[in-house]
């Protein structure tokens, strides 16, 4: 759990691969490291979930932190941490998931919204909470949870790109989970150059690495 708040302190941005056909992860991690983003989550809400995360696992190993994200039920978890899951990403509150992720060794970003559900979470062993959906009230609600919990670490997801990163940053953010902008492109024919273009301006936006 250390070891990965510590990694997103210093990396500031989780790449999303959401949709991302297998074939090409390997391939679009390879991109995003060029431009310097080093954390990665491949979500499981679809049928390219797990086997995009063993593509990764299969090209990377232990090389590339690696999650697996909307990690929804113990099963899911399990299922998760064969296919090469180091740490575990969830859209909201799931007690189940975070035991299992105890019991593993498994790092946590559980997913929270409200500030209840947010210190729970903290409280739950994740090692940075997953506030999200974090457009829906943008950076400010980062900089009003800032007065009751000026020490919890909060990732933003939901709608963060390169446009508004700087501002959840500065507004107290830990870090950024970032999806559709770092990983919208036509599977079919995909333009590396320009994905990996549109990623060195994001990962410029979040200053050098600690």
């Amino acid at each position: 759990m250390t070891d990965l708040l510590s990694h997103l302190r210093r990396a500031r941005i989780l790449a999303i691969l959401r949709g991302v056909p297998p074939q090409h992860v390997p391939k679009l991690i390879e991109t995003l490291l060029g431009a310097g983003i080093e954390l990665f989550e491949v979500a499981l809400s679809d049928d390219l979930g797990l086997p995009g995360l063993r593509a990764a696992h299969a090209a990377f190993g232990s090389d590339v932190p690696l999650g697996a994200g909307t990690v929804i039920t113990p099963e899911l978890a399990r299922q998760a941490q064969q296919a090469g899951a180091t740490f575990l990403v969830t859209p909201h509150p799931v007690p189940e998931v975070n035991a299992y992720a105890r019991a593993h060794g498994l790092g946590l970003l559980g997913g929270a919204f409200s500030p209840g559900e947010i210190y729970a979470a903290f409280q739950g062993g994740c090692a940075a909470v997953k506030v999200f959906p974090a457009g829906v009230l943008g950076p400010d609600y980062f900089r009003q949870l800032r007065g009751p919990y000026p020490d919890l670490p909060l990732l933003a997801v939901g709608g963060v790109d390169a446009g508004n990163l700087r501002a959840y940053l500065d507004a107290g953010a830990v870090g950024a989970g970032i999806g559709g902008a770092l990983t919208r492109a036509d599977w079919s024919n995909p333009d590396w150059a320009a994905l990996g273009r549109t990623a060195a301006d994001i990962r410029a936006q979040a200053g050098e690495p600690l």
